[in-house]
């Protein structure tokens, strides 16, 4: 962890949390309010937006500059006390006290394939998992080794206890939303 947090902490260093932002492939797709994990939140626009949006969030990363970026930006906007920060490390897994209790779980820009079983375990029934990786399809150059190859996403998912909803790969990005049944 301490390698990945020294990395990310350099990238967010000076950098102040941006506008809350709806999670990618999220626009149009019913939500029930409740618990919302926000999986590798860096600055935190996504987690800001769901508590803004009635959600009980809890936002992690392994950034503890990112962290506290997004404290002040939720102070900021008096939605502090909708925001459970938690500076962890994503090798050791996701938070257990989240297990099969959010009705959304975000994952933006962040890919571990170890995870996405994890990730859906999170959700309660009916729950939406929202996940955009970095993806090989439409890239003008090469992919880096964080690229997913194409139809990563569903192929992951399709097998586990959820119903795809959307899946779109273009650009260099690949968005995929699911249900919990």
């Amino acid at each position: 962890m301490e390698a990945d947090a020294t990395r990310w902490n350099g990238r967010y260093e000076g950098r102040v949390t941006g506008d809350p932002a709806m999670p990618k492939g999220l626009g149009g797709v019913p939500l029930e309010r409740g618990r919302c994990l926000d999986v590798a939140c860096g600055l935190g626009e996504q987690s800001l937006w769901a508590a803004q949006n009635g959600f009980e969030v809890i936002a992690v990363d392994t950034s503890d500059v990112a962290i506290t970026a997004l404290n002040s930006a939720a102070v900021r906007l008096g939605v502090r006390d909708r925001i459970d920060t938690r500076v962890i490390d994503l090798d050791e897994g996701l938070p257990t006290d989240a297990a099969n209790s959010c009705a959304l779980v975000i994952c933006q820009r962040f890919r571990d394939p170890s995870l996405y079983e994890q990730l859906v375990y999170m959700l309660e029934p009916g729950g939406v998992l929202v996940i955009t990786v970095l993806s090989q399809v439409g890239l003008a150059a090469e992919a880096g080794p964080f690229h997913a190859p194409p139809g990563e996403l569903v192929d992951a998912f399709r097998d586990l206890d959820v119903a795809i909803e959307r899946h779109v790969e273009l650009d260099g990005e690949a968005t995929l939303v699911a249900r919990r049944v």
